[in-house]
């Protein structure tokens, strides 16, 4: 077992793992350190070939299932928040976990700026010119390269990302929930366009332990950070088991499955400075009432329950009384939308209200 000082971080590559299986060590990660059986932790994961939509999304609404199916391409649900992300084993994760106040203080859209930097000045060190974009990725020469997102869950935070190191922009668009007849060559000369990967920067994909090592570097250098390379802490794989059996379990992937009644369902899409935002309304016209609302979308919200107990509040209530109800509900529990504000939310489910 490896000695980590109170300062230090325990780096672990847990190396290149089904989606099933990442998605339950991080939360047996999250659980580990609200325990205190770990230390801080920062970990470089990949993923056979899978698909996985934000905490917040739906798998029917995001990705071609059928495709997924066909191509043996594994779906899952990710922990934090934003969109749909598609991984293979040319790619690289990494991740952090600890407590709040192993990391600068702040909000988290402050803290999701302070880590995309350190980031970015890691992989500047390849040879490309990586910088933070607002609200939580990485681009060079205005494409992006990585994304990331967090949660807290108490005081511990996880927080993740990505690294493109290579992209089959063809394959990508397949998984998503692209029409066929859209899938020409404008399209993905479009994708090309705001997305890019270190092998089209570079000329050739680095090694995946060069792009580890620039990443803690990066980390070193702007966050103060120091790391101890080692194992998965005993403590992680015990409790792996059972959060295994969560994540293979249908209602994990299911979460953002509602069902419907004989009232009608309105839908309406926001595109607001924190993200896009989806309602399903189920709607009743003639007492001017939602009678249930369900929000998805790329987006992060912290904390991550307020979006269940938000659609619990608006249920049976008259349109009138929506911006007082979510309004009210952001300031009791301090939400932070990382840019998406309670009128976001009133908005698009008065654009639901209208939609014929």
């Amino acid at each position: 077992m490896t000695t980590v000082n109170a300062k230090d971080w325990l780096v672990v590559d847990t190396g290149l793992r089904p989606a099933d299986e990442n998605m339950a060590l991080d939360k047996t990660l999250l659980l580990a350190m609200s325990e205190g059986q770990i230390p801080g932790i920062f970990r470089f994961l990949r993923f056979e070939e899978s698909a996985l939509v934000g905490y917040h999304q739906s798998p029917e609404q995001e990705l071609n299932l059928e495709f997924c199916r066909e191509q043996g391409i594994a779906v899952q649900r990710r922990l934090t928040g934003g969109g749909a992300l598609i991984f293979d084993p040319t790619q690289i994760g990494w991740e952090l976990v600890c407590r709040r106040e192993a990391l600068p203080p702040g909000d988290m859209a402050a803290l999701s700026r302070r880590i995309c930097e350190a980031a970015a000045a890691g992989l500047s060190l390849l040879g490309v010119s990586a910088r933070f974009r607002p609200r939580n990725d990485i681009e060079v020469e205005g494409r992006k390269i990585s994304g990331t997102g967090g949660i807290m869950d108490g005081n511990v935070l996880l927080f993740q990302g990505t690294v493109l190191v290579d992209l089959d922009i063809p394959r990508m668009l397949r998984v998503l929930r692209v029409p066929l007849e859209k899938l020409d060559a404008h399209a993905i000369s479009s994708v090309a366009e705001r997305v890019t990967s270190l092998k089209a920067l570079l000329g050739k994909a680095p090694e995946l332990t060069a792009v580890q090592k620039v990443l803690l570097d990066g980390f070193r250098t702007h966050l103060g950070l120091s790391f101890v390379r080692g194992d998965l802490p005993d403590a992680v794989a015990a409790l792996l088991p059972e959060a295994l059996a969560e994540v293979r379990d249908a209602e994990w992937l299911g979460i953002n499955r509602r069902s419907r009644d004989e009232l009608p369902l309105r839908k309406a899409t926001l595109r607001a400075p924190g993200g896009t935002l989806q309602a399903e309304m189920l709607w009743d016209s003639y007492g001017n009432r939602v009678r249930q609302v369900h929000f998805s979308g790329d987006y992060f919200v912290q904390p991550r329950r307020a979006i269940v107990d938000l659609e619990a509040a608006l249920r049976n209530v008259h349109l009138n009384d929506v911006d007082g109800i979510i309004a009210g509900l952001f300031e009791k529990q301090s939400v932070d939308g990382f840019g998406l504000q309670p009128e976001h939310f009133a908005t698009v489910v008065r654009m639901a209200a209208k939609d014929a």
